[in-house]
């Protein structure tokens, strides 16, 4: 019995390639399954922390830094804030003085004026006896002492009163003499008024200049909250979107379609 090995061997060989390619068809949805999830892992797996730790620290330290600052100047807004209030009602308590001290000008300026044209009248001649001499000494001591504790006179002029001098003569009529009185009382008042001038102006500018501190550092502070809150808004990881993985399609070997193998002999 005679074997024809040429034609056994294109039988084996012709077996063999559609053994082959029925394990290259069947391998090839896993292959292709395996190479689509290595994708998918690849793209959706979370960076290494050591990449970005050091960013975030530096991120942080930043932010901490930041908010100190702002906690610095709330507290000197703040603080700003009390000192305005402060010069500001040393500003209207000074402004009522003074009002009150111009008043009080007024009035004298007013009782000064009409004792000067009262004397328009005459005045009696000086005295001729002791009695009356000593009677307006003692008016003029009395009311020269009151003058002096309203504050009308200076320890000086209260002085030259009672000595005699700087034109204070106690021969002369207690009309001149209250004249003369009311007239270093209204130039005392005018110099107050002066004064006090000049004080209401400094406590303006003074409450001025807080105002203007006050503002600029809510301004400040308002700015250091800010960008407190943008350098929070950096350092939170941001929100990735959560992708819904598509179910992939199950092979089953009873429905997958079997390609065409063209066997050439």
């Amino acid at each position: 019995m005679q074997i024809d090995f040429h034609g056994f061997l294109l039988d084996v060989r012709g077996a063999v390639l559609i053994w082959l390619a029925l394990v290259a068809v069947g391998a090839a949805p896993f292959l292709a399954i395996a190479v689509s999830a290595g994708r998918r892992w690849r793209r959706l797996r979370p960076r290494p922390e050591r990449r970005v730790r050091p960013r975030r620290e530096a991120a942080a330290a930043r932010q901490a830094e930041l908010r100190r600052y702002a906690e610095e100047v709330a507290v000197a807004a703040s603080r700003a804030a009390v000192t305005a209030e402060r010069r500001r009602a040393e500003w209207a308590a000074v402004t009522r003085t003074q009002q009150a001290a111009w008043r009080a000008y007024d009035e004298a300026a007013e009782a000064a004026r009409r004792t000067i044209q009262a004397e328009a009248f005459g005045i009696p001649d000086t005295p001729s006896t002791v009695d009356e001499v000593s009677a307006r000494r003692r008016y003029l001591e009395r009311a020269a002492a009151v003058a002096y504790r309203r504050g009308d006179l200076s320890a000086e002029q209260f002085g030259d009163v009672l000595a005699g001098r700087d034109g204070w003569d106690p021969r002369r009529h207690p009309f001149e003499q209250e004249t003369r009185l009311r007239v270093a009382r209204r130039d005392r008042l005018r110099r107050a008024c002066d004064t006090l001038s000049e004080v209401e102006r400094s406590a303006w500018r003074a409450a001025e200049v807080a105002v203007a501190a006050k503002r600029s550092l809510d301004a400040e502070a308002l700015s250091a909250a800010f960008r407190v809150r943008q350098a929070g808004d950096r350092t939170r990881p941001a929100r990735r979107p959560v992708r819904s993985v598509r179910p992939m399609p199950s092979w089953n070997a009873d429905t997958a379609p079997i390609p065409r193998i063209a066997v050439l002999s």
